[in-house]
């Protein structure tokens, strides 16, 4: 059977069963449109930033081109810096996901946050206003609305992550939001030794250096 058919419509599916739908793309194509979903959501991220303001002279067409582009990459980069750091916070919770099963969990988790930013972006082009925009009174409902829109789709996207982490760990959405905590603890003592070891080193030549 091929690997869409089996997986179906996860587009549709990821809202109401992420953990089945991360389930069957997990078994069909471990790969599948994981990529592409994170180029998109950071395009498409970086595309409502630069077209809810206003432009700033001739080079503007250019200066939303390039933030589009840098957005892709930026997309991709977190999707392998996150769930790199979320299959080492589950594992070390007893999970048995492998980095490529929990990118495809972390990247399909994020259609309700594309979807969200796309009605921003349609806002936009309807003139009807997008988020955080203030255009005269008459735009103004339809910024909160989308806001409203958004801030609902975003909520749902973290618990898609809960539990399309956890699915792909094997273990309950309580623990991928544990695995999320750890991965913050981490990083504060992380920064917290550099910071001392910064601070210890800059003493050592020169007595009075404060940080």
């Amino acid at each position: 059977m091929p690997a869409a058919d089996a997986i179906g419509n996860p587009w549709v599916t990821i809202w109401t069963q992420p953990r089945a739908t991360i389930r069957r793309i997990v078994d069909a194509d471990v790969r599948y449109h994981v990529v592409f979903l994170a180029m998109l959501w950071g395009a498409l991220s970086r595309l409502e930033l630069r077209w809810s303001q206003a432009p700033t002279g001739s080079i503007w067409p250019l200066i939303v081109v390039g933030s589009v582009i840098l957005g892709a990459i930026g997309g991709v980069i977190v999707l392998y810096l996150a769930s790199a750091l979320l299959k080492w916070s589950g594992s070390a919770l007893g999970g048995v996901a492998s980095h490529a099963q929990v990118r495809t969990a972390y990247a399909w988790a994020h259609v309700p946050i594309i979807i969200g930013v796309s009605i921003g972006i349609a806002s936009i082009l309807l003139g009807t206003g997008g988020p955080m925009l203030s255009r005269g009174a008459d735009s103004e409902s339809a910024s909160a609305t989308v806001s409203i829109l958004q801030t609902i789709f975003a909520v749902w996207t973290f618990v898609v992550v809960l539990k399309g982490v956890g699915e792909v760990h094997r273990f309950s959405a309580w623990r991928t939001l544990a695995s999320m905590l750890l991965v913050i603890v981490a990083i504060v003592v992380t920064l917290a030794m550099i910071f001392l070891a910064v601070r210890g080193v800059g003493t050592i030549f020169h007595p009075a250096f404060t940080m």
